[in-house]
């Protein structure tokens, strides 16, 4: 399915400041017998280059990520040699006969950099790791065709709700500049937004303008792996809530009308829900045990806040930065 493929790969980003990875990629190199194999000319029937991680902790850089590569080696995750082998039995198998396999895909890209992900087959599906180009291009072309359909649309912003100023370049964007992103305290929550324009962008993803309360603009991104994300449930989500992200179609049901104007007013109080919580302050920068069952929510390095073990806030603090 992916051997000889163009990709595009992505995944979880590990956030060190300027030197940020993607979680589930290493840089990748042959090893020394494959290196010698190389060099000797050696091609015998079946010969297959295996790749290796030197060093654990070499990450893949961000900037790699939605980038294209090519698929150059699947092989099994720690196999001594590759082809035929006997297992604890002494019987013959080979690699296709394994079953779900722990299993490498090592990528090369256009730069000559190599890296591999070690996954399951049902773990590489559900964590969108590698998608191949082909899919890319049949989505692109919808986008395309649908995207003028939703300008004039309202979305809703919230905790989670990554804006960028206007002046925004895609590639600052992607790489999630903190100069250029619209602080969390001037973003609107759960107000209507108007959709004044959207554009596919390769290898990024959907680029959308929205018009804020106060007239002014802000552009949000739907990154590539956001866009070819399986749906949440069997129901297929609208061409809107599919394009927009991080953004959302309308006010959750689940919050009350209390929830709902501290939301909007930036207040927290003790009984608010976790959703709502969420809805307030996005996703936690940590999250340890508290009480019986309760959580400890850290945001934004300095906001902690106790969560009981019926899910709503029971108190919080600020904290000063370390």
């Amino acid at each position: 399915m992916f051997l000889h493929q163009d990709v595009i790969v992505s995944g979880t980003i590990e956030d060190l400041g300027s030197s940020s990875q993607l979680l589930e990629w290493r840089i990748a190199t042959k090893t020394a017998a494959s290196i010698q194999a190389d060099i000797a000319g050696d091609r015998k029937v079946p010969f297959s280059a295996r790749y290796y991680v030197p060093h654990a902790m070499d990450g893949l850089p961000l900037r790699y990520s939605g980038k294209k590569a090519n698929v150059i080696a699947v092989q099994l995750h720690h196999a001594q040699t590759p082809g035929v082998m006997d297992n604890a039995m002494g019987e013959s198998v080979t690699d296709d006969s394994t079953v779900n396999p722990c299993f490498d895909v090592v990528v090369k890209f256009d730069d000559g950099t190599t890296a591999l992900t070690t996954q399951y087959p049902t773990t590489l599906a559900n964590a969108e790791l590698v998608e191949p180009i082909s899919v890319i291009n049949a989505a692109a072309e919808r986008m395309q065709r649908e995207l003028p359909d939703i300008i004039g649309m309202g979305v809703y912003a919230a905790g989670f709700t990554q804006l960028y100023r206007p002046d925004s370049t895609t590639d600052e964007i992607v790489n999630q500049d903190g100069a250029k992103q619209i602080p969390p305290e001037d973003v609107p929550l759960l107000v209507p937004l108007t959709i004044l324009a959207a554009k596919y962008v390769d290898s990024a993803g959907v680029v959308i303008e929205v018009e804020l309360p106060n007239g002014d603009k802000a552009l949000s991104l739907t990154s590539m792996p956001q866009l070819m994300l399986p749906p949440l449930d069997e129901r297929q989500p609208t061409f809107l809530k599919q394009v927009i992200g991080l953004l959302l179609t309308d006010v959750p049901h689940q919050v009350t009308k209390k929830e709902l104007a501290a939301i909007k007013s930036g207040a927290i109080f003790r009984g608010m829900s976790g959703h709502a919580l969420e809805y307030l302050m996005g996703y936690p920068d940590k999250e340890s045990n508290w009480g019986e069952g309760g959580k400890q929510l850290t945001f934004r390095k300095s906001l902690l806040v106790y969560v009981s073990s019926s899910g709503t806030v029971e108190d919080w603090k600020f904290v000063g930065e370390k």
